[in-house]
């Protein structure tokens, strides 16, 4: 199996087996019986082949669900349908089950027994008979021609083997002393403006990127030595991003946008004009690429409002865009495509806000889609290095943002260097250029009463976010960066912050505490050299001490809460949404998952549970004891995934009201937002928290940016 292939689940077997009278050939997808040959399509084999996985057990419906359909939000009617369609084309009857039994509300029982098919052994006839060889024969061995053929083909796979693998690799221009290259990149720009998303013109001299003010930008084009701008545009309330060179030199295309509108355009340096070359129909996201022949466009869009953003591909002015990409629903979008240089192929990123990997695709197949190793977290743009790759992508893997190569055939990633790079671009001579992004964020108390704050507490210079009050309401925890790697930390409202959980070797989030006080409850993921992350959940007493790891999780959680009902409940990733599951407190290794959707996000507070739905804009509450849940009429938006949170009586949450985003107040009672504030959340990741009895928020707010332009020589 390719290491850069999705791992087949055990269950799915390959190898023909008998149920009863009938032969299942499962590479084939044929059924042999007395019938004939049926041919059943991949899912209905699928689904068989789960059942056969547990012969004579009943297989759970949800499992059946999980298993055969990943990724997917599928009803009990859909499998019902399939089971149907199996059976007519097994023979079988429900009524009078002679391969599948109907267990009601629990799921379904392969009756017959699995026996596995013998392969059949070509026989190989010997003869015996001793014959004396001629003369010369003795002299000179003679080899036969099955033999002959037998050392050309290890001649043939030793030379494949020393080709692939011994014989000296050329490396890619951009990846030429990259390290040391990071090391000495000096800054090409130090706007007071942020400067976004650079990119070179074909022949290297120049860089195109965005300076932007506020909600307006316009497009710079300098040379590199910086004796020469060239603007495009001004701040007239339009916001324009990503500009990229057409292989002439003389046009960009870029992403324009204003309030009311969206486009795709390109721009002639010299004269001027426009014209649009993705209209806003299918909602283009900002970052998009060109090939390098200037032929084909490829962007991020949206036909669905259900479903995850995808790839759409446009011969520039010729045509029509073309999907190339689905994702499934809770996937995640397809973000941040680079055309390889030869421009057929195509790298980008699928995933949530927290949880993207990289994956690649060629331009005029859509099936051929792949994610690259298993790679998983934040991440912040890519660009090639080679026209066989490695990749050069931006993402926090080792523990933080930096630059990092990926193999595009293994999936294997090292960290470069260029700590708090961003969206980098490699030129024509293996020079590059990458934003430098300095982000810092705060914790502001706000009281609700009075409609203000006094100012942030724990003040850094670095990131601080998701966090709790505890039970009793004196006492805080809340995640940051402020001491090198991500920390978890404890502190009075009135006091000094202390870590409790940190190191070099784990990441440390999404701290909650238990409900005696005593405890916090959270995740660590590793952050090693394989950029495979390990999350796990742990307990930290609140005074500092060991992280007790929680075993019996598992080592996919994204999220633990003590629900203050005696038990435990956990996030477990299936892709970029979790499984809600939960066990006894004192019986961690009793873990069930609980008869809810998958979840994008989930709050726990008072008995009661409110989650967020992949691709749908509306919250859910459910009661713990019962699961008896209902909607709640409050649109949540994609950008408001992390900005909410449960309370006893509400829910408080950011909003928009005409552009302006606003910290608002649900209140179950009333079924309404009865409040709102002009203080709204604008860190990343979990943002707002509520004491107990509601008098005093924390709201995680982030201070200006610093975006500068770096250059590697």
């Amino acid at each position: 199996m390719s290491p850069d292939l999705p791992k087949t689940p055990s269950w799915k077997r390959t190898a023909p087996f008998r149920l009863g009278d009938l032969e299942v050939l499962p590479a084939s997808g044929e059924l042999r019986g007395r019938r004939g040959v049926e041919r059943l399509r991949p899912l209905l084999m699928d689904i068989l082949l789960r059942l056969a996985a547990d012969p004579g057990e009943v297989v759970r419906r949800e499992t059946l669900l999980e298993d055969v359909w990943p990724r997917r939000m599928v009803n009990d009617e859909v499998l019902s349908r399939a089971i149907a369609e199996l059976r007519t084309a097994l023979g079988d009857d429900a009524r009078v089950a002679r391969y599948i039994e109907t267990l009601p509300k629990l799921g379904y029982r392969l009756v017959v027994p699995v026996q596995p098919i013998a392969p059949v052994v070509p026989m190989v006839v010997v003869d015996e008979t001793p014959r004396s060889p001629p003369p010369e024969a003795a002299q000179v061995p003679r080899l036969s021609w099955a033999t002959a053929a037998g050392w050309a083909a290890l001649v043939i796979v030793a030379i494949a083997l020393w080709w692939t693998l011994g014989r000296p690799r050329e490396t890619a221009p951009g990846a030429a002393n990259l390290e040391s290259r990071l090391g000495a990149a000096r800054p090409l720009t130090s706007d007071p403006s942020l400067e976004l998303g650079p990119r070179f013109s074909p022949d290297g001299q120049r860089v195109a990127f965005a300076l932007t003010d506020g909600n307006e930008s316009r497009i710079v084009v300098q040379t590199l030595d910086g004796s020469s701008r060239q603007f495009v545009g001004g701040l007239e309330g339009l916001t324009r991003l990503s500009p990229i060179f057409f292989p002439d030199g003389r046009r960009l295309a870029f992403w324009k946008g204003g309030k009311e509108d969206c486009a795709i355009v390109e721009h002639d340096l010299e004269s001027g004009l426009e014209r649009t070359l993705v209209d806003c129909t299918l909602a283009p996201r900002s970052r998009f690429d060109l090939s390098r022949d200037g032929r084909w466009l490829v962007f991020s869009g949206n036909s669905r409002k259900q479903f995850p953003a995808g790839l759409w591909v446009v011969e520039v002015g010729r045509a029509a865009p073309v999907a190339l990409t689905s994702p499934e629903p809770g996937a995640g979008d397809d973000l941040h495509p680079r055309f390889g240089p030869d421009g057929k192929r195509i790298a980008f990123f699928r995933g949530s806000e927290s949880h993207k990997r990289p994956w690649i695709v060629a331009r005029d197949n859509g099936s051929t889609a792949r994610a690259i190793g298993k790679i998983d977290g934040l991440a912040y743009g890519l660009a090639w290095l080679g026209p066989e790759g490695p990749l050069l992508a931006a993402g926090d893997w080792f523990g933080f943002r930096a630059l990092n190569v990926i193999d595009v055939s293994s999936g294997e990633a090292r960290l470069a260097g260029a700590r708090g790079a961003r969206f980098p671009d490699v030129g024509p001579r293996g020079e590059i250029v990458f934003e430098n992004a300095v982000y810092a964020a705060n914790l502001w108390p706000f009281d609700p009463r009075r409609g203000k704050s006094d100012g942030a507490v724990w003040r850094s210079t670095r990131y601080s976010n998701q966090p709790e009050f505890s039970p009793d309401g004196k006492l805080a925890t809340f995640a940051s960066n402020r001491d090198g790697t991500d920390a978890i930390y404890v502190a009075a409202v009135q006091g000094d912050a202390r870590r409790i959980a940190f190191g070099e070797a784990h990441r440390y989030m999404r701290p909650h505490w238990s409900a005696d006080g005593r405890w916090v409850y959270a995740v660590r993921t590793t952050a090693n050299p394989g950029g495979i992350a390990i999350q796990e959940g742990i307990r930290i007493p609140a005074e500092g001490g060991t992280a007790e790891v929680l075993a019996n999780l598992g080592r996919a959680v994204n999220d633990v809460r003590d629900g203050g009902d005696g038990n435990l409940y956990w996030g477990e990733l299936s892709g970029n949404v979790m499984r809600l599951m939960r066990a006894p407190l004192t019986q961690l290794d009793k873990g069930e998952r609980l008869p809810l959707p998958l979840m994008s996000q989930y709050q726990i507070h008072s008995g009661r549970v409110a989650f967020a739905q992949p691709q749908i804009p509306k919250l859910t509450a459910c009661r713990l004891d019962t699961l008896a849940c209902e909607p709640i009429d409050l649109e949540l938006a994609e950008a408001e995934l992390y900005h909410w949170t449960l309370a006893a009586r509400s829910i408080y949450l950011r909003q928009r009201d005409k552009g302006e985003a606003r910290l608002a107040r649900y209140d179950f009672a009333a079924r309404r937002v009865d409040q709102s504030w002009p203080f709204a959340p604008t860190g990343a990741g979990t943002s707002i928290a509520v004491s107990p009895d509601e008098a005093l928020l924390l709201v995680a707010r982030e201070e200006p940016p610093a975006i500068d332009l770096m250059l590697a020589r």
